[in-house]
């Protein structure tokens, strides 16, 4: 059974066409099927369909390594940069978050949440503006502001980070901290090495 699209940028056909689109254009390197297959929650015959159509479209190539098909994005198309600007402002943001990121001492674990989160949960409402980010941990703000700022600037977006101790985040108290765990979220990366 097909999954609807994202409530976020509905023109997308379904979340799997939504998964390929942003791990192939936003990391901008190359996939195997299995690994898009994972990052898509769904099996690799599926994938493969999905892959082959995209292909058909012009919007992916792809090429074997041994028995290994390798996609990327079709950089020679006419519309690859506008295509890839608009995944990049629509569905990249947990991807390109990931990648700001990663290198950051002192996150246990990061998640969009907000007006963001709730579309690409299903959720309808308006576009969303900017994305909220929610940091658990204890990095270091400057080299945090500076990650996310450098997000911003690829994103198109305003970044709103809110860091949260660990202890806080674990005691689940206060209204502001039972309202995040309540709501939707994309996970962005955590300690165990998850994106």
């Amino acid at each position: 059974m097909q999954q609807p699209p994202p409530s976020i940028f509905p023109i997308f056909r379904s979340r799997i066409t939504c998964a390929v689109l942003t791990f192939t254009y936003v990391s901008d390197h190359e996939h195997s099927i299995g690994e898009l297959a994972a990052a898509a929650n769904t099996d690799t015959g599926t994938m493969a369909r999905e892959i082959s159509r995209l292909e058909q479209a012009a919007i992916l190539t792809s090429r074997h390594v041994g028995r290994t098909k390798l996609v990327q994005p079709n950089h020679t198309a006419p519309f690859y940069q506008p295509l890839l600007d608009l995944i990049t402002i629509t569905l990249g943001p947990a991807q390109i978050l990931a990648e700001e990121l990663a290198d950051l001492v002192g996150i246990e674990e990061a998640a969009v949440f907000g007006s963001w989160a709730a579309r690409m949960h299903g959720e309808p409402g308006p576009a969303p503006v900017d994305i909220d980010l929610l940091i658990i941990g204890r990095p270091d703000r400057d080299n945090l502001h500076d990650a996310t700022a450098r997000a911003k600037s690829r994103l198109g977006r305003e970044v709103n980070t809110v860091v949260v101790a660990p202890r806080r985040w674990e005691a689940d108290e206060d209204g502001f901290i039972r309202e995040l765990h309540r709501r939707p979220r994309v996970p962005v990366l955590s300690t165990d090495g998850r994106q």
